[in-house]
């Protein structure tokens, strides 16, 4: 495979090395999504994580770059990941099947060389962004429309996807301690040049990012009906909701497939531990981790690999701690 990336050598400020220690959290795998991840596998990124909950349908096929007939029905990360596999070998992708705070965690997150957002709801895009903001880790997105699209770069001590939006617009996502009940939008047409040419420029400003170079603006809107891209540059509103940072973080022996009693042992009787997504008990659904049968594991409850949970002392002025989860195959089970 030594010729695999020989072009690439030929390209200024180019970095293979770079590419194949790099992990890139790609959430939504679709029209975007598999583009993305078809360029920045081919490019050489070491490991690809791909999330999504979703399965392929038939209307997929006309946009989906790694999609195949014989995969309606399927997960959308598991057929990309299978077509990732030929396309590009030296690329180890990790497929999750889950919505997003289920299927890959804070520390996770953390960790990441880059995140990237293929997302089509602005619930779920603000809480991407919200999980990212809480453990400081830079956030690619990007998004079309029927005759264009635009990226979004959102560096740690900048404007987020949320500085840009009206207390109505805010609003339309879920309370971002708790990643239930999706709002869906109103889908509008899209087709596979405008997803390709969208995600084209997000891989390179991905690449170049990854290659230790900064964007200069913050959005980037795209109009190849006029054969124009406009820079917008977005100040951080200081008022934005979406800014809060994880503080106190305690490691623990074990991880997501432990119990929820094996957390609660570590967990203070003032204490009150949280999940980010509800789980089912009774008839209802909670993300108090007490309301959960001890013997369940954590994966069961919808908690994700490496994923620091929220811990709050009530009566004590909200005081709030995180317990971060060992990697899986790490620690107690």
């Amino acid at each position: 495979m030594a010729d695999r990336y020989a072009r690439h050598a030929l390209v200024p400020g180019w970095d293979q090395t770079a590419l194949a220690r790099a992990e890139v959290v790609v959430v939504g795998v679709g029209a975007l999504g598999t583009e993305v991840a078809r360029l920045l596998g081919q490019a050489g990124v070491g490991r690809l994580v791909l999330c999504d909950p979703d399965v392929v349908s038939e209307s997929n096929l006309s946009r989906g770059a790694l999609f195949r007939a014989a995969d309606v029905g399927r997960a959308k990360v598991e057929a990309a990941a299978e077509a990732l596999e030929v396309i590009a070998p030296d690329t180890v992708v990790d497929p999750r099947h889950a919505e997003l705070a289920a299927a890959v965690g804070l520390g996770e997150l953390r960790s990441a060389s880059l995140v990237v957002s293929c997302l089509d709801s602005l619930a779920a895009r603000l809480r991407l962004t919200t999980r990212c903001n809480l453990v400081g880790v830079p956030l690619l997105d990007g998004g079309t429309s029927p005759w264009g699209g635009e990226v979004r770069y959102h560096a740690v001590d900048d404007a987020c996807f949320g500085c840009g939006l009206s207390a109505a617009d805010r609003a339309a996502t879920d309370d971002p301690w708790s990643c239930a009940d999706l709002v869906r939008p109103h889908h509008h047409g899209a087709s596979a040049p405008i997803s390709a040419l969208v995600a084209s420029w997000m891989a390179t400003t991905a690449l170049r990012l990854l290659f230790g170079h900064r964007p200069g603006t913050t959005v980037v809107r795209v109009d190849p009906v006029r054969g124009a891209a406009h820079q917008v540059r977005l100040d951080r509103d200081p008022e934005c909701p979406f800014h809060e940072t994880v503080t106190e973080v305690f490691p623990l022996a074990h991880n997501h497939f432990s119990t929820a009693g094996d957390l609660l042992a570590a967990v203070r009787d003032d204490e009150v531990a949280l999940t980010w997504t509800p789980f089912p008990v009774d008839g209802r659904t909670s993300v108090h981790l007490r309301d959960a049968p001890g013997g369940a594991r954590l994966a069961d409850l919808g908690v994700a690999p490496r994923e620091l949970l929220p811990v709050v002392t009530p009566g004590s002025a909200g005081r709030l701690r995180y317990l971060e989860l060992a990697p899986t195959g790490e620690g107690a089970p």
